[in-house]
């Protein structure tokens, strides 16, 4: 006795799938991936507008980096405005200080002249 007499009862139980089924049988993995590739295409191409979507937020990237840089130099003009002009406050403050309350820079020093009318 060899092992196809022992396995022939076995065999005989082993249906033997139709045609329809048994190509979904043999091919169920590359059918799968057909599956996978059609979801992927159309959710890349229909659905987000693959390349065109790309050259949209290109440009829209483009845009806000010449706004940041308008922006920058305009943020940087009116810096300069705002010194210039705090220099100018600072100046009419500080000569305001040394008038009316005889206020001095350290290193500075501070004479007073009495001026007293006598009869000559």
């Amino acid at each position: 006795m060899n092992i196809k007499s022992h396995l022939r009862p076995v065999i005989g139980l082993i249906k033997k799938p139709n045609n329809l089924f048994g190509f979904f049988y043999r091919h169920w993995f590359s059918l799968v991936l057909i599956v996978i590739l059609i979801t992927l295409f159309r959710q890349n191409f229909i659905s987000n507008n693959f390349p065109f979507d790309i050259y949209d937020k290109q440009n829209l990237l483009i845009q806000s980096i010449a706004d940041n840089r308008q922006l920058e130099q305009e943020n940087i003009q009116l810096k300069l405005e705002s010194a210039a002009k705090s220099d100018d406050k600072l100046e009419i403050l500080e000569s305001m200080a040394r008038q009316k309350f005889g206020l001095i820079k350290s290193g500075e020093r501070y004479y007073q002249f009495n001026i007293s009318e006598q009869n000559q």
